[in-house]
């Protein structure tokens, strides 16, 4: 009960604050000038027809993977699955990376349709390398495909808000989310969940069905220290902490019990095998061949069919603990083969190795990328809120079914295209919100 005494007073002292700073309780403080610009959508008004639907927070710890959960005290993460489902794992896409994960989630389709093969990659047809580290890049719709959840809310008349999520920051199909934020892992944890709390204290006709919330603390204490390090318990327990003070502002609110809470990581996290690093340069003649690292994997552009087929067998024939395949002989299950964004060879590691470009490399303790059907690859999923049963424990369920659950939960059309299948949470769903 104190807890949500608390989070009652957070809410009201964010109004407060609101009006201090000459808006009326409820509005959202003036955005930096980047984020104001608005596409096609809804213009930050919803439709009326849909302003008696579900709202959706999804959330992501990025890195967090679910064997934390018998490791360590989670007791927030613990209380949502009691309130709703709980998966095993969340199953990534490949590669298993930030950019390709999350945006997996948000489009429900695998990076060989969405196109965001990496966190970085080169594009023949465009003669041009994408960088997560490039604003530039980050905010130009056209690297990104597909049609993301808050993209469809938008079109559908749903307003919806973003304090970061790799895509929400893109001008995609000339839509952005209502509210947004350029990416800065300088703004502390507490005050993203404030301002999504603000967000959903907003009146009905300018509040966001869909929000998204990301955290990087858990992936950057995995990367630092490695997964099995006794002192990631401070990161996975703040993660905790974190959840637990939006839940509390949440069932605040008076219309909590419309209030969905889906909470995922866009993958795990491994230690690699130091015994099987392979330095790519060592192993054969690359004169010529643009090599793009992929986290444990290089991709390969060559540009000639013939030479890709020769250097393939060369590098084959020395390598010991990866294996070079041309993009249509990769395994089916990693769905890879359809984009020319991974090169048209991928030398991948056959164990938990990584593939070099140079000597003077040196892995992180933590790792991830590999093959996303791994155990230690795979993400968390959690889900809680109107139309979801309480106290499900569900199979691992895939990254791409995450789009069409939360369309499900929000009333909307989903995408024709997805990959993605609302099957899995069969057992989980009570019935379909309120048009």
């Amino acid at each position: 009960m104190q807890h949500v005494l608390l989070a009652a007073l957070q809410v009201v002292i964010v109004a407060a604050w609101l009006t201090g700073c000459g808006a009326s309780v409820g509005a959202e403080p003036a955005l930096p000038a980047s984020a104001e610009a608005q596409s096609s959508g809804t213009g930050g008004v919803n439709d009326p027809a849909v302003r008696s639907r579900p709202h959706v927070v999804l959330v992501s710890f990025d890195g967090f993977h679910p064997g934390y959960f018998a490791r360590f005290d989670t007791p927030s993460f613990d209380l949502l699955a009691t309130r709703g489902m709980r998966a095993a794992g969340l199953v990534s896409v490949f590669p298993s990376l930030t950019f390709p994960g999350h945006y997996s989630i948000a489009t429900g389709l695998h990076p060989e349709a969405h196109g965001m093969v990496g966190n970085r990659f080169y594009d023949p047809a465009r003669g041009a390398e994408f960088s997560y580290r490039r604003r530039d890049d980050a905010q130009d719709g056209s690297w990104w495909g597909g049609e993301p959840i808050w993209v469809t809310a938008e079109k559908q008349g749903m307003v919806s808000a973003a304090f970061f999520f790799p895509g929400t920051e893109a001008d995609i199909g000339g839509v952005r989310p209502s509210h947004w934020r350029p990416y800065d892992g300088r703004v502390p944890n507490r005050e993203r969940i404030d301002q999504v709390l603000a967000w959903l204290a907003l009146p009905p006709a300018q509040r966001p069905h869909l929000v998204t919330l990301y955290f990087s603390l858990v992936d950057s204490a995995g990367h630092r220290l490695g997964p099995d390090h006794p002192d990631m318990r401070g990161s996975v327990e703040s993660a905790d902490a974190l959840l637990g003070r939006l839940m509390d502002g949440i069932d605040a609110l008076p219309h909590a019990d419309r209030v969905a809470l889906v909470v995922v990581s866009d993958h795990g996290m491994a230690a690699p095998d130091p015994d099987e690093t392979t330095v790519l340069p060592d192993v054969a003649d690359l004169a010529g061949v643009l090599l793009v690292g992929a986290g444990p994997a290089v991709s390969v552009h060559v540009g000639d069919p013939e030479r890709a087929r020769t250097l393939r067998d060369r590098l084959d024939a020395h390598l010991v603990h990866a294996r070079a395949y041309l993009r249509e002989e990769l395994p089916e299950h990693l769905h890879a083969s359809g984009n020319a964004r991974l090169g048209d060879l991928l030398v991948m590691p056959t164990g938990m190795g990584m593939v070099q470009l140079s000597p003077d490399d040196r892995p992180p303790a933590g790792m991830h990328g590999w093959d996303p059907t791994l155990p230690e690859m795979h993400g968390i999923f959690l889900a809680a809120g109107p139309g979801i049963a309480a106290g499900v424990g569900l199979p691992a369920v895939d990254a791409v079914d995450v789009y069409p659950l939360v369309a499900h939960l929000l009333g909307l059309t989903p995408n024709p295209e997805i990959a993605g299948s609302l099957a899995p949470f069969a057992t989980a769903l009570e019935s379909a919100p309120a048009p």
